[in-house]
């Protein structure tokens, strides 16, 4: 993370903002895993009456690095022009379409970067498939991810069956296809196949 010589006034307006801030409502469907999520438009909505009330301005700006990740750099400034900034990243992984996918990547990220920065929750991924989390004594578990194949399995599926990539992380809980938790595997390939299934039937 990136900031300004000082920034006691941001620290202090950020506190007064988080204060105000209520976690949003889940009103959007992921069409494909039938859940519910934050999308970015109400992240938005609830984020910005209480910056502004406290001279906090978000900018957002999505990048390609060199490597041919896709990624955004979120920059919180105050009126006082002390400032806060940091990025993230991740490859890009095409899944039909390389502009809609990448742009449903950069939404992606938006989406948990505004959400981190101003911190609220959004779907709890671990209602979904029991994804590994840290334990109340500060333990991680269950951190193995799937295998190369596995993944490469996984995106066949997602490209037969038109699937967002997206909405298939968000319910895997994880940021890219590499990282899907191991436990989770079987869940997202029966999801899957369900759905090739459903679409071959038709």
């Amino acid at each position: 993370m990136e900031m300004s010589e000082n920034i006691n006034e941001i620290a202090e307006a950020l506190a007064m903002a988080q204060a105000e801030i209520q976690n949003p409502a889940k009103d959007s469907a992921n069409t494909f895993f039938k859940s519910k999520y934050a999308d970015l438009a109400e992240v938005l909505n609830v984020t910005r009456p209480a910056f502004s009330k406290h001279g906090l301005n978000v900018t957002q700006w999505p990048f390609r690095s060199d490597d041919g990740a896709i990624g955004v750099t979120t920059m919180i400034s105050h009126k006082s022009g002390q400032w806060m900034r940091d990025k993230i990243e991740l490859p890009l992984q095409v899944a039909k379409n390389i502009c809609q996918d990448a742009g449903g990547q950069i939404t992606y990220l938006r989406r948990y970067a505004l959400a981190a920065a101003a911190g609220i929750a959004q779907e709890d991924a671990d209602a979904n498939l029991g994804t590994s989390k840290e334990t109340n004594t500060g333990t991680v578990v269950n951190l193995k991810t799937i295998t190369k194949d596995q993944a490469a399995e996984i995106v066949m599926l997602m490209t037969e069956t038109e699937s967002d990539q997206a909405g298939l992380l968000q319910y895997a809980g994880a940021d890219t296809i590499e990282s899907i938790p191991a436990a989770n595997y079987q869940k997202v390939i029966a999801a899957l196949n369900a759905k090739l299934e459903k679409a071959n039937a038709g």
